[in-house]
């Protein structure tokens, strides 16, 4: 029986062909279980509460007076699903994932750039807050336009940083 596809008789090109296809493919699926969890939308009502709290006392080791009642972050801020940067955090597991060749030895290098966004993700909340209230630029600018493009940024950077030092 005659093969129809050998891997490895292929040229350069259709080698980074090949590769791309199955980022692609892997992408992809991911693509579909990230469209599962937004169908179901699950209650994260209970960590958002937690995440208020945390924010709170963090604004307040600031020099603030805030308080923290269910997703509210007192006098005004409400933290929503989109607010625990769940989303950044699921982009760069996928293209980790779809990026490595064995996912088992990339485990750690997406827990650390899974802590790199959660810690620039509160940094993002609280520069948020504290900008809002220093009235210095307006809210929907900074959380709209500069904060979600940035944590953007810090996704991308990360994985760049991780496929060019750390990849299989």
């Amino acid at each position: 029986m005659k093969k129809i596809f050998d891997a490895e008789n292929l040229d350069e090109r259709q080698q980074k062909l090949l590769e791309s296809n199955i980022f692609l493919g892997k992408m992809l699926a991911i693509g579909a279980i990230f469209h599962l969890i937004l169908w179901i939308y699950p209650d994260t009502s209970g960590i958002q509460a937690k995440y208020a709290e945390f924010i709170t006392v963090l604004m307040n080791t600031l020099g603030y007076n805030f308080r923290a009642e269910s997703v509210y972050v007192l006098p005004g801020y409400e933290i929503t699903q989109d607010c625990l940067g769940w989303k950044s955090i699921m982009a760069y597991t996928a293209l980790v994932i779809s990026s490595a060749e064995n996912v088992r030895k990339n485990i750690k290098y997406i827990l650390a750039g899974i802590g790199v966004i959660m810690t620039a993700n509160v940094v993002r909340i609280i520069t948020t807050i504290h900008l809002s209230e220093l009235g210095l630029i307006s809210f929907e600018v900074i959380h709209g336009f500069l904060w979600k493009w940035s944590l953007t940024g810090i996704v991308l950077i990360s994985w760049i940083y991780w496929f060019s030092r750390y990849r299989d």
